[in-house]
């Protein structure tokens, strides 16, 4: 049977997971913002600052979540599957971003 570890042992693991529940917790923030009863007349995301600012550091989030969890998988040997679910979602983001940037 295989014996796996749902949480990580290792230091850059936990960081990685928090910074997981970091993306979460800021799309929460970001949905609050959109649904604070702004005025809709807005064309872009960036003409609200606020839901701009909350958005950008998400993604930043979910990028850092994606590098620190490669990182742990590799160099710490990490096997926990709260890594590997993170590390999947970071991963998702990026490709989105990178789809929405090059394509």
């Amino acid at each position: 049977m295989l014996s796996r570890n749902v949480y990580p042992q290792t230091r850059p693991g936990k960081w990685s997971v928090l910074l997981l529940l970091a993306v979460f917790s800021l799309l929460i923030v970001f949905a609050l913002i959109v649904q604070s009863g702004q005025p809709f007349n807005l064309d872009t995301l960036f003409d609200n600052g606020w839901a701009a600012v909350v958005s950008i550091l998400a993604i930043a989030a979910a990028f850092g979540a994606f590098i620190v969890g490669l990182y742990t998988i590799f160099r710490n040997h990490e096997r926990s599957a709260a890594v590997f679910f993170t590390v999947s979602i970071g991963g998702l983001v990026a490709l989105f971003v990178l789809m929405q940037l090059f394509l």
